[in-house]
């Protein structure tokens, strides 16, 4: 545990038995029944397995050392939170984390869920599945945070995508940028959304009630 997160937790590290198939989502699991301090933290750190950052499905082995480590005060890394998420996306914890500071009057969120729809021929949409090449998804996503503070900030941005099965009304993707103004955010907000679509390797597919699936291109969205 490092820095806040060895205060809400009491101790700096510890042993956590896992099963074999065991993932950082799981882990998170454990932590927050452990440790009730920690517990409503978790969505605001990131958790690094062997010295190299790791998302919810980042799988897990014995003998694994696992940093849990807040955000960092100071530095450009405060600025950008960045993620991919097997679990219901936290909205109001990233409207949080961009919000706050008097430097920036100018706060954007995006949110988008799973549409519900019937097909003619297959009923209803049952979720959305999505996948991702998941390490280099995790840089395109660190990394468009990136290019638009460099282009609009100072600022804050914030960008977290689902991966797995997401049904209607859920949230598969929340981006959401503080700047100075609002034209900045806005076009900040706009250029994320449109330029992760097309750079950032994640695939989604309809599953429908009659068990159909099909690939959505990315043309097909609106």
């Amino acid at each position: 545990m490092l820095g806040p997160a060895r205060d809400f937790a009491g101790v700096d590290s510890c042993a956590i038995p896992l099963s074999d198939a065991a993932t950082v989502f799981d882990l998170k699991r454990v932590l927050a029944e452990r440790f009730d301090r920690l517990a409503g933290a978790l969505s605001t750190v990131r958790f690094a397995v062997n010295d190299e950052f790791a998302t919810d499905t980042t799988g897990l082995c014995d003998g694994d050392e696992v940093a849990v480590i807040p955000p960092v005060s100071g530095g450009s890394e405060s600025s950008v939170l960045a993620d991919l998420s097997v679990s219901p996306i936290d909205v109001a914890m990233i409207r949080e984390f961009v919000g706050g500071d008097p430097r920036f009057g100018g706060l954007v969120t995006f949110e988008g869920a799973t549409r519900g729809e019937r097909d003619a021929e297959h009923g209803d949409l049952l979720r959305l599945d999505y996948e991702a090449h998941e390490s280099m998804a995790q840089k395109q996503l660190e990394k468009l945070a990136g290019l638009a503070l460099e282009r609009w900030g100072p600022g804050r941005v914030a960008i977290v995508h689902r991966i797995g099965s997401v049904p209607p009304g859920e949230m598969s993707v929340v981006i959401a940028v503080a700047f100075g103004h609002r034209q900045e955010a806005f076009d900040a907000c706009r250029w994320l959304i449109d330029t992760l679509k097309h750079e950032v390797p994640i695939w989604k597919k309809d599953v429908f009630e009659d068990g159909h699936v099909r690939w959505v291109e990315v043309n097909e969205e609106n």
